[in-house]
């Protein structure tokens, strides 16, 4: 048997079959080394495109084995082909990615693909010649069949092989097999071709005539490398932006508050989550090129002090002008974020041994040791930087921990200075990493639990309220206090998850009491952090309307610090609170020389003067004094005052004469249960006299 061809497009299909072989090798590499929202928004993409170009280059190879200048055309045939062809994607592209593969799903999988193919090939003849003029022949077909499932095999194993292979010659190597693949698929059309016949005058009623050949074929490879690229570009906008960049608004819409947020607010760096994502894409780039990445962690010495001598507007443009030192001091490929608070973050890429880190780490150091000049004052700190390496000192989680520590290190060493992560810091960063992993295990399975601090009328010593107070029940180390967790669980990030923890079991403490006809008010403590979160009000007024608790019943705390730190952005959350109908509380306060000043601007509507005045008020007039002046404004601002820390009837007498509101502390009652808090509340609501709850020591 003659077997007659075009040269011209059997060349432009080994082209474009060997193109779009080495590109799928990247898209199994990148699905590999993806994250799982990762793969789940790339697999379709790539795997409708590998499809979509092995059934454009099987339409060529038919071209090539044509004998007649015009073909005709049936689109529902055609679309299953297509179908069948985009299956074949999906195998290849969703087997091959996976960390480990059985033989035996390699071997269905390879089955299946090999079906897949030749029916997208048999489909394709319907199309163009007729379903009713193409006939098998029996022998010739299971030939093709078998020849069609031993090189889907082969190339599912050659993917699956490829895509953890670093050796130095690895793009001639893939090189090399894109070839041989592109040459083993036209050998497979040639098998296919003689498994049918067809009739080659068949004419379809309805069909639409298609002219010159070559130029169809010539459009359909420019259409292959065309799809091929654009998805490629799709993958690294994905891998640098997120999905976020897909989505368009036709129409103007305000910015919902779930909306990812990658943008610090003072310093226009990448915050947190979006310096979080821009590690992992470095880290997937990292894995596939065989690169080294470094994670600096730099924390500023001698940064508090500005904030409390000359004001956090001062403290702030110190921030900024640390955020354009350290963009100057990296280089061009690198990134820097803010954190939080006073800590950056540095990623350092594209390096191949720790000397190539270590101009940068000192230009780091250097620039944030220059003096700063803020309202014609000369201010002076510096910075401890740690650094960690990845793949060497572990996965991303471990690589945080690690760099981390090394910065712990650089303090206790002297600080302004960098130190490497190495075998003696080992020790504390995997104990930083045995809590944040208790931390998730903690959240994840509902390890903590809220007692309450009553709070008592300070003249009637009636219960007025509760403070709920969260404690960790650690399964090894017992319960736990908020200062053993809460800085860990806000550096770690899962303070957010937490804070909304305790509003919720607030919100069903004040729906249990309700139900027994008990009118409870309750105060819950909030970080600092939850400033930068736009959700952080809508959370709370969520839970209220959830367990159908009046807004009047629950008061937020809220440190001195947070109220100054962001002063807007405080000023919209106080706002919304009070719009809700949701109290405030001002907790610690008294502990800053700039309360005064900003007191009558926070619009609050309650004060808890801090517990160490109270440890001071009777051994030390001055702080008797103190404590009467803070009363005093209050009172004239018509806010109410909460005192902390009473422990003796000296102090209680005290504040009863000085005109003080509520109080709470271990005179009165130590942290209780929700069940003793409501028996608590029962008993004042059927007047029975105020008695202290004894229970095992329990700090508030």
């Amino acid at each position: 048997m003659t077997i007659k061809y075009d040269i011209w497009l059997i060349l432009l299909s080994t082209l474009a079959s060997s193109l779009a072989m080495f590109a799928t090798f990247s898209f199994v590499d990148r699905l590999y080394t993806s994250t799982a929202k990762g793969k789940k928004f790339l697999l379709p993409i790539y795997a409708l495109t590998v499809g979509s170009g092995l059934w454009g280059i099987h339409f060529i190879n038919w071209l090539a084995f044509q004998n007649s200048a015009k073909i005709q055309l049936s689109i529902p045939l055609l679309a299953c082909s297509w179908l069948a062809a985009a299956v074949v994607g999906f195998i290849t592209c969703y087997i091959t990615s996976q960390k480990t593969i059985a033989v035996s799903l390699l071997a269905a999988s390879g089955f299946m693909a090999g079906l897949a193919s030749y029916a997208m090939f048999y489909l394709c003849a319907g199309a163009l010649h007729g379903a009713n003029n193409v006939n098998v022949i029996p022998m010739a077909l299971f030939s093709a069949l078998l020849t069609s499932i031993c090189v889907s095999f082969l190339a599912l194993i050659t993917l699956s092989w490829m895509k953890q292979y670093d050796g130095k010659h690895a793009l001639p190597t893939k090189a090399l097999l894109s070839l041989v693949t592109a040459i083993a698929i036209i050998g497979l059309h040639v098998t296919f071709n003689a498994s049918i016949e067809t009739d080659a005058n068949s004419i379809l009623i309805n069909s639409q005539q298609i002219g010159s050949k070559k130029m169809l074929a010539a459009m359909v490879s420019l259409v292959v490398a065309c799809l091929f690229l654009l998805v490629i570009l799709v993958a690294l906008f994905y891998e640098k932006f997120g999905k976020n960049i897909f989505k368009f608004n036709f129409v103007a819409t305000q910015q919902e508050p779930n909306t990812f947020e990658s943008k610090d607010a003072l310093t226009q760096l990448p915050n947190r989550r979006a310096f979080r994502q821009l590690l992992e894409t470095a880290s997937a780039r990292c894995t596939r090129s065989g690169n080294t990445i470094a994670l600096a962690y730099i924390d500023l010495d001698h940064f508090k002090p500005i904030n409390d001598i000359y004001g956090h507007h001062v403290g702030d443009a110190v921030l900024k002008t640390v955020a354009q030192r350290l963009q100057t001091a990296v280089r061009g490929c690198d990134s820097v974020a803010r954190l939080g608070g006073d800590e950056f973050s540095a990623l350092i890429e594209d390096i191949e041994s720790d000397s190539d880190i270590i101009p940068i780490m000192e230009r780091i150091v250097s620039s944030i040791n220059l003096p700063f000049y803020v309202n014609n004052q000369q201010l002076e700190i510096s910075c401890s930087v740690g650094v960690a390496l990845y793949p060497r000192d572990g996965d991303i989680e471990k690589l945080i921990v690690c760099a981390d520590s090394a910065m712990y290190k650089a303090k206790q060493n002297g600080k302004n200075q960098f130190k490497f992560y190495d075998a003696d810091i080992e020790s504390s960063a995997n104990q930083m990493l045995e809590m944040q992993r208790d931390l998730r295990a903690a959240i994840d399975n509902n390890q903590f639990v809220l007692m309450y601090q009553p709070k008592l009328d300070c003249n009637t010593q009636l219960f007025v309220g509760a403070e709920a107070l969260i404690r960790w029940n650690h399964p090894t180390k017992g319960l736990l206090l908020p200062k053993d967790f809460i800085a860990e669980a806000e550096h770690f990030g899962m303070i957010e998850e937490m804070s909304n923890w305790v509003a919720e079991q607030a919100c069903k403490t004040i729906m249990q009491a309700k139900s027994r006809d008990i009118d409870l008010h309750l105060s819950i403590n909030t970080s600092k952090q939850l400033f930068r979160s736009k959700n952080f009000v809508t959370e709370i007024i969520t839970y209220l309307s959830k367990y159908n608790v009046p807004a009047k019943n629950l008061t937020v705390e809220i440190k001195e610090t947070s109220g100054v730190r962001d002063e807007t952005l405080f000023n919209q959350h106080i706002a919304q609170f009070k719009a809700a109908g949701i109290k405030i509380a001002l907790d610690d306060f008294g502990l800053h020389p700039f309360t005064l000043s900003y007191l009558q601007e926070l619009n609050v509507d309650e004060i808890k003067i801090d517990k160490i005045f109270m440890a001071k008020v009777n051994a030390n007039s001055e702080s008797w004094k103190l404590v009467d002046v803070l009363l005093n404004l209050a009172q004239h601002l018509n806010i109410n005052v909460v005192a902390e820390g009473v422990e003796n009837e000296a102090q209680h007498t005290m504040l009863k004469h000085l005109g003080c509101n509520h109080m709470q502390g271990y005179l009165f009652s130590e942290a209780i249960t929700e069940g003793n808090l409501l028996h608590y509340c029962k008993q004042h609501q059927l007047n029975m006299p105020t008695v202290a709850i004894n229970q095992e020591a329990i700090a508030a």
